[in-house]
């Protein structure tokens, strides 16, 4: 459980604000509280009263428990130690202060009234006004927390009257199991309805010094509490009459076991040799099982190494054959890939070929045209020359005759 409380504390934590500053409770609803209440001096002294109230509570229940020759007075007051003190430890742990202390406040409140006038006014018969002491002692302590955060004495009292008491008078309590009902419930209701109240957590660094402080205080009531439980379940399951005879039985065994003893030094050495004897035997007979055992070890390894070596030869075998099978199939892979290399370089090669061959065919086409032009050019050239020249002949003559006749001027020079 206290494990469970500790790994329910750090989730807790984990969720709270990561701001390098703490947010404040609004404390607008509550006018009886001071606005400048540092609420982890709240939170410390809170760790404090827990502590006060089990040590309180323990030593009353431990008191009342050895001088009562009761059952039911001794009973109550181990349920009162084992009991009381986890309630109160829940309630001043609450992750906010002033709802710790409302709480806190309302426990003490209720135990009071419950070992002073309530369900559990005889429950330690003579020893009642011991146990109303320390109640009204507890109640004091965590009403001068109260007035330490209240803006005046008068703020307090009608704080405790106003909130307290009415929940202490709808919610007494009922027996020494100290279940009760928690007004957590009821404030919660009020903060979403009026602000936000009871909303102080406080920085990743606060809460993990809260977290260690009550895991401290878990560890060092562990002890404590788990003795508790174990005297409050030997008082449920033995009665007052069995513990007596168990007690007897006792005393009769260890009478009967000091006359074991005194014979058991009269013996004779003749029992001494036996016992002796016997121990021998006793190694002799643990030697052999411990040679057989060996054995069966030895052979159960041999067993053992000879499966484990034939599967793995089995398994390097299935190796080989899968590596193998792995390169064929590759080198037949790369074979044909390397065919379709080369009969794709084919192709590519003959397409080439037929490429230039055309080529070739276009350009000898060209050149011939080429050719066959210039040869008729010469050809013209050849044939026509002679012609060309009778025309220029004939006609050059004339054309000087007409020229002369046209120019007098220039015949005259």
């Amino acid at each position: 459980m206290r494990a469970v409380a500790c790994l329910a504390l750090i989730g807790l934590a984990g969720c709270a604000s990561l701001t390098k500053k703490a947010p404040q409770a609004s404390l607008a609803p509550w006018p009886e509280i001071r606005s400048d209440v540092r609420m982890e001096n709240l939170r410390a002294r809170m760790y404090e009263y827990s502590i006060t109230f089990a040590a309180e509570v323990d030593l009353a229940g431990t008191a009342i428990e050895r001088r009562t020759a009761d059952a039911t007075v001794r009973r109550n007051a181990v349920l009162w130690k084992v009991r009381a003190i986890p309630e109160m430890r829940k309630a001043c742990f609450r992750l906010e202060p002033i709802a710790a202390l409302i709480d806190a406040w309302t426990f003490a409140r209720q135990m009071d009234q419950f070992w002073s006038g309530g369900a559990g006014a005889d429950a330690f018969g003579t020893f009642q006004p011991e146990a109303v002491e320390v109640s009204r002692r507890l109640v004091d302590q965590v009403r001068t927390i109260g007035n330490s955060i209240a803006v005046s004495p008068e703020a307090a009292a009608d704080f405790e009257r106003r909130v307290i008491d009415s929940w202490l008078t709808a919610h007494p309590l009922r027996d020494t199991s100290f279940v009760r009902e928690s007004p957590m419930a009821r404030f919660a209701e009020q903060s979403r309805a009026s602000g936000d109240t009871l909303q102080s957590v406080g920085t990743m660094e606060d809460l993990a010094i809260g977290v260690t402080q009550q895991a401290r205080i878990y560890l060092a009531e562990l002890p404590r509490q788990i003795r508790g439980e174990l005297d409050l379940m030997r008082y449920d399951i033995l009665t007052a009459e069995d513990v007596s005879a168990l007690q007897g039985n006792l005393r009769v065994s260890a009478a009967a076991a000091d006359r074991i003893a005194s014979t058991a030094e009269t013996i004779s050495p003749l029992v001494l040799n036996e016992r002796r004897i016997v121990l021998d035997e006793l190694n002799r007979q643990r030697a052999l099982v411990m040679g057989a055992v060996s054995l069966e070890r030895e052979q159960a390894i041999a067993g053992i190494v000879r499966a484990f070596a034939v599967e793995r030869g089995e398994l390097l075998r299935n190796i080989d054959a899968e590596r193998l099978a792995t390169l064929e199939w590759g080198t037949a892979e790369r074979r044909e890939a390397v065919a379709e290399v080369h009969r794709e370089l084919a192709g590519s090669i003959d397409a080439l070929r037929g490429e230039r061959a055309l080529v070739e065919d276009h350009l000898r086409h060209a050149i011939d045209l080429v050719l066959l032009r210039v040869a008729l050019f010469l050809v013209a050239a050849v044939v026509l020359a002679p012609l060309v020249a009778h025309a220029y002949a004939r006609v050059w003559p004339r054309r000087w005759r007409d020229d002369g006749a046209r120019r007098p001027d220039a015949r005259m020079s």
